[in-house]
């Protein structure tokens, strides 16, 4: 198997993985629940925003077309990146997979759904009081494992 056609099949894996994460929480029979007390959740949010609910306030017509346009055009900026990149032997073209399969599962959100499904909830308790990250997917996880991945190669080759 090539090189390509490995990291198409990462690709399908990926974005497969975040459709079928996101359709098991949206099941009307699903329920919050706790995997590790006092850290971590599996919940159900919608985000209308981008990372963190950034700009989940603006208006709703602007907001959607806004949102989704900036990550066409960021997605497509990575996908002509990997497409110079893909027959190099280092890791880049790899961590641009996953990040193209990230935006991909959150760009199939906002066009079908208008909003991405958020279950990934990390919390800690400290002197009774909760400091709670916002709740993330699989798409978000690939994507910022590309971008640290992907800073911290660029790093160790300077």
């Amino acid at each position: 198997m090539n090189r390509t056609t490995a990291q198409a099949l990462l690709f399908a894996l990926l974005v497969g993985l975040d459709q079928w994460s996101k359709w098991w929480i949206e099941r009307p029979e699903f329920h919050p629940f706790v995997v590790i007390d006092g850290f971590f959740n599996i919940i159900r949010a919608h985000n209308t925003g981008v990372a963190f609910s950034m700009f989940a306030n603006l208006p709703a017509p602007w907001r959607a077309w806004l949102l989704l346009g900036i990550t066409i055009g960021i997605a497509f900026g990575v996908l002509l990146w990997w497409l110079k990149d893909r027959a190099s032997a280092g890791p880049t073209s790899w961590l641009l997979v996953l990040i193209l399969a990230g935006a991909a599962g959150n760009i199939w959100d906002r066009i079908h759904q208008g909003y991405v499904v958020d279950f990934i909830q990390w919390y800690v308790v400290i002197d009774g009081k909760p400091y709670v990250w916002p709740a993330f997917n699989v798409a978000d996880s690939c994507i910022s494992v590309g971008v640290v991945l992907l800073l911290l190669s660029s790093l160790r080759r300077r």
